[in-house]
């Protein structure tokens, strides 16, 4: 008796595992490398991810304090995002590496966060429909510059994609409570506009109660039909 075929190595697994996430994940970072400066509407995030990351408490040396800008905005993503570049950042401070590279770091972070959320999605995605759409959802993702190129830009509207992407991930997993919540919280703190995603969603989600409902008392109405003629 022939021995049964051996199983995939373990660098075979964390490619099929990781594979989609590895390729999307360096598009965005050479996106990143590549363009690393920063255009006027992400003045904001930049500057206040800056004053986070070498200011640190000391608020007076802020830079909105002088220039706070029209409109109000909430310094919530970019302290995440910062946070969360911290290590790295700290390590260049050391060696005294020049400031783009504390730049690129919390873009790469920033591309992180994006893809990962972007992740659980996709997981999603393939548990729902199969692996043939997860494939065609990556590589229609790949393909599109605009998708992974802003990925790692810090707009108000990309720190709000990080929370839609975890909503559908939500949505389609059916835990519909922790969709709505990812969306009102990037409607309240980052886009306002984000209202009409979760007004469409919430209208959705109402259908399907109120349907699940209706075949809910449908069923208890005919039983107790049938319960009602069986004893008569």
């Amino acid at each position: 008796m022939a021995p049964p075929p051996p199983g995939p190595t373990p660098a075979a697994r964390l490619l099929r595992e990781y594979g989609w996430d590895l390729m999307l994940g360096s598009i965005a970072a050479f996106y990143a490398v590549m363009v690393p400066y920063t255009k006027v509407e992400e003045s904001f995030n930049v500057q206040a991810m800056h004053d986070i990351l070498y200011h640190n408490h000391h608020i007076d040396k802020y830079d909105h304090l002088e220039f706070p800008g029209v409109v109000p905005r909430t310094f919530i993503g970019a302290l995440v995002i910062a946070i969360l570049s911290l290590p790295a950042v700290l390590i260049m401070r050391v060696f005294q590496f020049p400031k783009i590279y504390s730049l690129l770091a919390v873009r790469l972070v920033l591309g992180c966060v994006n893809l990962t959320t972007l992740r659980l999605f996709r997981v999603e995605v393939k548990r729902k429909f199969g692996r043939h759409v997860e494939a065609f959802f990556v590589l229609l993702t790949a393909i599109q510059f605009h998708a992974l190129f802003y990925s790692t830009r810090p707009l108000p509207n990309i720190l709000a994609l990080a929370l839609v992407n975890l909503a559908y991930s939500f949505w389609f997993k059916g835990n519909y409570l922790c969709t709505l919540q990812a969306l009102i919280i990037a409607a309240v703190v980052f886009r306002c506009d984000m209202i009409l995603l979760l007004g469409t969603i919430g209208v959705a989600l109402l259908l399907v109660f109120f349907s699940n409902g209706s075949r809910k008392m449908l069923h208890k109405h005919c039983s107790f039909m049938h319960w009602f003629h069986g004893t008569s």
